[in-house]
């Protein structure tokens, strides 16, 4: 299954324990603790830093435990947590301050400002960095020890990915530049034009740094769950200063907080400024929204923009609700949960916001992920289905289940539950019979197993409901190979 597809598919899954609609202002911030202590339990979450700001004012802000797991300190209003790619927000509004002031503009050729930019990189513009269309090749965050010399250089010898402007294609070396233009044209380094332009309290709260090697005081560990030991590991990425402006912002919830007001104050960018930051880019071939650096989200009807880093954090913006929401963790076991915590969270504030399909989603999900007994789960998919079907107010409306199993059945295969993840795209098989995804993901599974027969028999019905199933032909061949050997 294709991987950028399953990462939409889980995002997709959105978390909650409560099936309350209407949420009074008296008891929502006992319900947002509720939900983020299961969270916690369910994703075994080490630490986390939850804030929410509505019309202005924040109206909540929790800590919830450990920052780090070798100390046992305790998440507070002084953990700095690593933000990751949100970073990028910081960058890209520093980039239009530079606008805002005449320095620079969109439309102007990165060759402008650097030296030695290879000739089939001259066309490329600032904006093409910012909305990643640049097609540059990517940087490689665990080579961080390299020297940036080594890097630039092997980096111009490669071809651009596509034509400027034809799609989206995330990368880091976007960022990497951009840095490189700031302090050109800023005269300073790139994170003093940063923290001086929009931190100008210079606060301790605010630090730079992707090397997880780093020690300073009150950082959250980066950590990653190992599923065979059933335990976190501290994991020591060192990223190197170039990666900087892509993932090197680490920021407590109370800075990063008041960023926000700043931003929506207009202290940073004039109104007209920051609109022009947040107008879609025009890709050529594909129909991606994609602001000037910002994502966008959709949750019911309303559309929000924001950013998610590392896995881990999570930034949205509400406009229509004038609601923010930021959310700090420093891991989880099963999948990056940060997005389901912010619509779970923007739901519990704002009726219009609630997702019911979300909860049904939910506890599906868990029946799997914390019943050690297959067929109890399975009976528990059943009883979720028809209760839902039974609710009066939900009865005209239809649910598809078969993105949710498929995404439990690979969080189980990443979980090292090869059996328990075959029995779910089995159930979703008997379900679905008539979709070539749910087939192709049943093969995947008996392949990873090495029942080459059963993974040949589904591949081949995937191809028969689906003939133009590229992924199908091509695991077809290497079974076949196998088969041979």
């Amino acid at each position: 299954m294709n991987k950028i597809k399953l990462t939409i598919i889980i995002l997709s899954i959105l978390l909650g324990v409560s099936c309350k609609e209407n949420t009074s202002n008296e008891n929502f911030k006992k319900e947002i603790d509720t939900y983020i202590k299961e969270q916690m339990h369910f994703q075994k979450i080490p630490g986390l830093a939850l804030g929410v700001i509505k019309d202005g004012e924040i109206i909540y802000e929790g800590y919830f435990g450990e920052e780090n797991i070798e100390t046992n300190t305790i998440v507070n209003k002084n953990t700095i947590f690593p933000i990751f790619s949100i970073t990028k927000l910081m960058v890209n509004t520093g980039v239009f301050q530079l606008i805002e002031q005449g320095k620079i503009s969109l439309d102007d050729n990165i060759s402008k400002y650097l030296d030695n930019i290879p000739k089939n990189w001259q066309g490329v513009k600032i904006q093409h960095l910012i909305t990643h269309s640049s097609g540059l090749p990517d940087l490689n965050i665990m080579e961080g020890k390299r020297t940036d010399e080594d890097v630039w250089a092997e980096l111009i010898q490669k071809d651009t990915h596509f034509d400027l402007g034809d799609r989206f294609e995330y990368n880091q070396t976007n960022y990497w530049l951009l840095a490189r233009m700031i302090e050109k044209v800023s005269g300073v380094t790139f994170e003093d034009f940063i923290i001086n332009g929009q931190f100008p309290n210079k606060p301790e709260g605010v630090v730079f740094s992707s090397d997880f090697t780093d020690n300073f005081s009150n950082r959250s560990s980066l950590q990653t769950y190992n599923n065979e030991k059933e335990k976190y590991d501290i994991f020591p990425l060192y990223g190197g200063r170039r990666f900087h402006p892509a993932n090197g912002m680490n920021i407590t919830l109370k800075e990063i907080m008041e960023w926000n007001s700043r931003l929506d104050n207009n202290e940073l960018l004039e109104e007209a400024t920051k609109l022009d930051m947040w107008k879609p880019f025009k890709y050529t071939s594909k129909t991606l929204k994609f602001l000037q650096g910002w994502h966008t989200y959709k949750l019911n009807e309303s559309e929000s923009i924001g950013f998610t880093g590392g896995e881990r954090t999570g930034f949205r913006k509400f406009i229509d609700n004038d609601m923010t929401i930021v959310v700090l963790t420093n891991g989880h076991k099963y999948y990056a949960s940060h997005n389901d915590i912010i619509n779970r969270v923007a739901g519990i504030v704002e009726s219009s916001l609630y997702n019911h399909k979300s909860i049904v989603q939910h506890k599906i999900l868990t029946g799997f992920l914390l019943n050690d007994n297959t067929d109890d789960a399975i009976k528990n998919y059943y009883s979720v289905k028809k209760e839902n079907v039974e609710q009066e107010k939900y009865k005209n409306t239809t649910f598809s289940y078969e993105n949710t199993l498929n995404s439990i059945g690979y969080i189980l295969i990443r979980s090292n539950k090869l059996a328990k993840a075959i029995d779910v795209f089995k159930l979703n098989v008997e379900e679905n019979p008539k979709s070539s995804n749910c087939y192709d993901s049943l093969a995947e599974a008996y392949l990873s197993n090495n029942e080459l027969g059963l993974a040949k028999d589904n591949y081949e019905i995937a191809l028969k409901l689906y003939p133009e199933s590229d992924n199908a032909k091509k695991m077809l061949e290497t079974i076949k190979e196998k088969m041979e050997e």
